[in-house]
């Protein structure tokens, strides 16, 4: 592979300043016209020159490696980030390269590929439990390296056989107490009642506290619905969208517009015309009070077409004062600042930070979700009503996550058996 190397750091041309670097090279010409591979956007000379040896090396074998026998995994991962992120979503992409950068390269990456076995990375699992990781955290390490193996094998062909194919994370008894994570909890009314004492109708947060609350809406759902998203005659309110924060190392953050997370999250949800629907019609009378006195410094959401890190198209989201020229369609939010400014998840999640430290405790955006869905559960309604009111994808994952086990659910499965024994007590006297 040594010889390669030197071929490639002869052909890649490393350009730019600061923190902006970009590589280049020379492609086969066609019919007589040069071509060339460039990309920019890299924090260091080192990181273009690394990424240009890896992109030549990728012309010129077709993307496959020039000696499997030497690869080594850290190379490989940087080899599958760089193939398959055309397909993953941006915030997939910003965990996998954490994982990769912060935890599987410095105890994995040193090992050739082909010689990785089962026991490296039980090993692996074993140790970031140990060392009191979470599950769900140390299970998306899991994937990471399970996702990478199972390109390597197809379509890659480089392996045989996926190492990572049967291990699994333990669950309990590794983590140590005082890192492992509680698992979420219903809130209790009078918990309810003291949250909207803290963000009461006026407050920026009390519409998106309110409508996870009532709808179990995720947080990028909530922050991105619309008044066009509101139905008042049919008393619907759709999800169609969420709001998500693009971030990457080295690279400035965004929000953007995008799909939810998945195809059952585009869902109607119902709500009445007695409660809900004259809070709706409440606040957005008060959104436009808010725009009557901040005059032409309130502000307006617009989608503007930008590209992603990987150069995708997608819609960023940005806030302007309503005097300025209009970039892009108008997004007319439900959940605004005072001043019309669109809510940032990382504000939210600021808030639920404070909400713990005043007495909520284990409090955070996705408890709301929780505690509307196991209501259902409570009121004994049917496991699919409540999947197709959350969103999800799978059956399992409403029985798993959202039918807690409070005493108040085994209510009517009691008065089911009390009736069913004075049946059979009855028909015993008789005999």
């Amino acid at each position: 592979m040594q010889p390669f190397i030197k071929e490639a750091e002869k052909r890649v041309h490393v350009f730019g300043s600061g923190r902006n670097w970009g590589y280049r090279f020379e492609r086969a010409s066609i019919d007589g016209h040069r071509r060339r591979t460039q990309k920019t956007g890299f924090s260091s000379e080192r990181a273009a020159k690394k990424a240009g040896i890896r992109a030549y090396e990728s012309y010129q074998t077709g993307g496959k490696p020039e000696n499997t026998q030497k690869i080594l995994f850290s190379d490989y991962l940087d080899l599958w980030f760089d193939r398959t992120k055309l397909y993953a979503r941006n915030n997939t992409l910003e965990l996998r390269e954490k994982n990769i950068r912060l935890h599987i390269k410095p105890i994995l990456g040193a090992y050739p590929l082909f010689a990785i076995q089962p026991d490296h990375i039980e090993k692996f699992v074993q140790e970031k439990r140990k060392s009191g990781f979470s599950y769900e955290t140390v299970d998306r390490m899991l994937s990471c390296i399970h996702a990478a193996l199972d390109y390597a094998v197809w379509p890659m062909q480089l392996i045989k056989k996926n190492p990572a194919a049967h291990i699994r994370v333990p669950k309990n008894g590794i983590a140590q107490p005082r890192l492992a994570r509680s698992p979420r909890r219903r809130l209790e009314d009078d918990e309810i009642r003291q949250l909207f004492r803290w963000y009461p109708f006026g407050n920026a947060f009390y519409m998106p506290f309110l409508l996870a609350l009532y709808f179990g809406t995720r947080i990028g759902e909530t922050i991105a619905l619309t008044w066009n998203d509101c139905d008042e005659e049919k008393r619907i309110l759709s999800v169609h969208h969420q709001i998500q924060r693009l971030t990457r190392y080295g690279k400035p953050k965004m929000h953007y517009y995008c799909d939810p997370k998945t195809e059952e999250s585009v869902r109607p949800l119902l709500f009445d015309e007695k409660a809900m629907l004259p809070l709706l019609r409440r606040w957005k009378r008060q959104q436009e009070a808010n725009e009557r006195g901040y005059g032409d410094d309130y502000f307006y959401n617009y989608l503007v077409p930008a590209v992603d890190y990987e150069g995708r198209a997608i819609w960023q989201v940005v806030a302007l004062e309503k005097r300025q020229e209009a970039p892009g369609p108008r997004l007319d939010l439900i959940c605004t600042h005072p001043n019309g400014k669109y809510l940032k998840q990382e504000s939210i999640t600021y808030q639920c930070r404070k909400i713990r430290q005043r007495g909520i405790e284990g409090f955070d955006f996705h408890t709301l979700r929780h505690t509307n869905l196991t209501i259902l559960g409570e009121s004994q309604i049917a496991p699919s009503g409540i999947m197709a009111r959350a969103g999800h994808a799978d059956y399992q994952t409403t029985l798993k996550y959202y039918m807690d086990r409070r005493p108040e659910m085994q209510e009517a499965p009691v008065r089911r058996m009390a009736e069913q024994m004075k049946h059979l007590f009855r028909k015993e006297e008789q005999e």
